[in-house]
């Protein structure tokens, strides 16, 4: 096959993206924007998401992205998407209420699943629907017919027909056993889920039904993909150890391949043989356009693109941000240390402090965040550059605190969207156009600029550090008190 085209299709926390690589290098891409798809659930305090609404949002994306191409090129589809987010469908793949998304804080606060998960997890999603169904009396769950779903597996339904959960997703649950590669049936709520698949292993092929709805070509496979983190570190090329990714969207997630006899916890990654060691950093976008929203409400509104008033706020502010300190857990704290009830805060407020300041902070407390997860790696891995993708890596100011703040090199990719590009890659070897994951990495990954670290004089960001650490020792008595929890 000499000229191909492949499809990543990303479903986001905010936004659904979908990528169309050419066999020329050359791409396009369409972008929703989530928020569509959710909905409000009384009683909680984050929404939930229309699978129906979400299906409709992804379709009008690939017919978006195939208009004025030839389709027929397409040789393969690849998925990613947010989790450890689920829904629960019946037996003829129609949903059974809504996504109950990784933000959500019911299923952690749940009484039998609040001293065993910290943070999101698939088991504590798939008990809370278990029991939410049995509640309802829903007599689907009874036959035993009911199977919850990622967000992106539920749109590879829509595709194919087939239900699976890729083996990368399942080997971050207790409940999966890597010797038999199979989800066991130690809890009545593991039963929920469907057959494992390999992340670049063609869950199915694209039905005539889909077809018609997409544009996309009948019969090409559709590779079962994995958590949006997982495979936008394959979309960054960290394939081998010394990488790590910065994957920075409505959250960020801090990943690397797990060097041999490496000690720390790891799942499996995308591609085969491997394992990857993942640090997710809850709120980084997010807090970044909660920020905007709040100081700069006619940029944040009017236009996709803040990183002209991002740069200004950089440019008039210096390291530190004149001693104002952001915790960014708006949605809670993953790492190192898990704390559900944690909340973002700023301190040390001032009345000289200017908007352009408070950016800074928001995305110094972020970056501090990441560190701070990144200090537990220290002793166990030899890292020697950070690639950077998603929203986040379109800030070249902030790449460059990273590499300051880190000491690393960071490397801002030439396809940003690196999940729907790492969704490429794993189509490109489902539909075996590509021979191995290493040949399609060197086909579809480039570097596009490396920011340098350098030593900063009366060094801003190590204050500033200082303060974020003290800040958050500060604040844990009262995350994990009776009163947080009541408020959260």
């Amino acid at each position: 096959m000499h000229d191909f085209s492949l499809v990543g299709i990303d479903i986001g926390t905010s936004a659904v993206k979908v990528l169309l690589w050419r066999s020329d290098g050359s791409c396009r891409s369409a972008y929703r924007g989530a928020k569509e798809s959710y909905v409000q659930r009384h009683g909680s305090d984050v929404p939930e998401q229309d699978p129906r609404k979400l299906w409709g949002i992804v379709t009008e994306c690939i017919q978006q992205v195939l208009k004025g191409c030839d389709a027929h090129s397409v040789a393969g589809v690849g998925l990613a998407g947010h989790s450890p987010s689920l829904v629960a469908v019946d037996c003829n793949g129609d949903p059974i209420g809504n996504i109950i998304t990784w933000m959500d804080p019911r299923p952690v606060m749940a009484e039998d699943c609040r001293k065993i998960h910290n943070g999101p997890s698939f088991e504590a999603t798939a008990k809370w629907i278990d029991k939410q169904l049995k509640n309802a009396d829903e007599s689907e769950i009874h036959k035993g017919s009911v199977r919850v779903l990622q967000p992106k597996d539920y749109v590879g339904l829509r595709l194919t027909g087939e239900m699976c959960i890729d083996s990368s997703a399942a080997s971050c649950m207790k409940w999966y056993s890597g010797d038999t590669g199979d989800i066991t049936l130690s809890d009545p709520a593991a039963k929920l889920f469907p057959r494992v698949a390999d992340p670049w292993e063609a869950m199915g092929e694209i039905t005539q039904e889909a077809a018609d709805l997409t544009g996309l070509p009948p019969g090409i496979p559709v590779a079962a993909g994995s958590i949006d983190a997982f495979v936008e570190a394959l979309g960054a090329g960290v394939i081998d150890p010394g990488l790590i990714c910065d994957s920075t969207g409505t959250s960020t997630c801090v990943s690397l391949v797990a060097p041999d006899e490496c000690s720390l916890l790891s799942v499996k990654h995308v591609i085969p043989g491997a394992k990857l060691v993942v640090a997710p950093i809850s709120y980084s976008g997010g807090c970044l356009a909660w920020a905007m929203s709040i100081l700069f409400p006619e940029v944040y509104s009017s236009q996709l693109d803040w990183s002209g008033t991002v740069a200004q706020a950089l440019q008039h502010s210096k390291p530190g941000a004149s001693r104002l300190v952001f915790l960014p857990y708006l949605v809670g704290k993953r790492n190192p240390v898990a704390i559900p009830t944690a909340t973002g805060a700023f301190l040390g407020l001032r009345p000289e402090n200017t908007s352009y300041h408070m950016i800074r902070a928001v995305l110094e407390g972020c970056t501090y965040a990441m560190c701070r997860s990144m200090e537990a790696w220290k002793d166990s891995i030899n890292a020697t550059e950070i690639r950077a993708v998603g929203s986040g890596a379109r800030h070249n100011g902030w790449l460059k605190m990273k590499a300051d703040v880190l000491n690393l090199p960071v490397a801002s990719m030439k396809v940003k969207e690196g999940t729907a590009l790492g969704a490429v890659i794993l189509a490109g070897v489902a539909a075996e156009v590509f021979t191995n994951i290493k040949e399609a990495v060197q086909a579809v990954v480039s570097v596009n600029t490396v920011f340098m670290p350098e030593s900063i004089r009366d060094d801003g960001y190590r204050y500033g550090y200082e303060e974020f650490c003290r800040a958050e020792s500060a604040l844990e008595d009262f995350w994990n008190s009776s009163e947080a929890v009541r408020l959260r």
